[in-house]
């Protein structure tokens, strides 16, 4: 039994012992946003805390394997930062701001260089309402029917095709 399963049976055993307890704070760890009718203050005050913890993990982990605005002006020849916005702004390209900073995810690349149909990739993340947070999760989840490799992998190694349709069907759920 996996790690995962062993949590997910001691929540089932939770749930089936203390239905009353255990079903508003899943349901709060499932939308936070859903307060509508908080029924304990303290579940919410830990599913909001929990949730901030999560996301601010991941912008820990985005920040850490991206480039910065600098580090993309030099892969892309030595231009400008005028240059580097131009192209998020045209779609070329997707960052994020971090603490009064620009980063840019590190799957756009591919040996040093940005990924071949990434304009593609990104107009799909933007169809599906992806901001740059959460198309950094849908390119970095894990695809069981490719083995594992993730939709970035995918585009990385050149089946734009295929990287746009795991995007769009991906992409829808987050």
């Amino acid at each position: 039994m996996g790690r995962n399963d062993a949590v997910l049976a001691a929540v089932r055993r939770r749930l089936d012992a203390e239905p009353e307890r255990v079903l508003p704070a899943l349901r709060l760890l499932a939308d936070p946003d859903d307060l509508a009718d908080p029924s304990d203050a303290t579940t919410v005050t830990l599913a909001k805390t929990l949730n901030a913890y999560r996301v601010a993990t991941a912008l820990r982990e985005l920040r850490a394997d991206a480039y910065s605005t600098k580090d993309v002006g030099e892969l892309l020849g030595g231009v400008s930062r005028q240059a580097v916005s131009a192209r998020v702004a045209k779609g070329q390209l997707m960052s994020i701001e971090i603490s009064a900073s620009s980063y840019f995810p590190s799957w756009q690349f591919v040996a040093g260089r940005p990924a071949a149909g990434l304009t593609a990739v990104i107009a799909a993340l933007r169809e599906t309402g992806c901001d740059t947070f959460a198309a950094d999760a849908v390119m970095r989840t894990a695809l069981p029917e490719e083995g594992g490799r993730t939709v970035a992998e995918v585009l990385a190694a050149g089946d734009v095709e295929l990287a746009v349709h795991y995007v769009r069907a991906v992409g829808g759920g987050f």
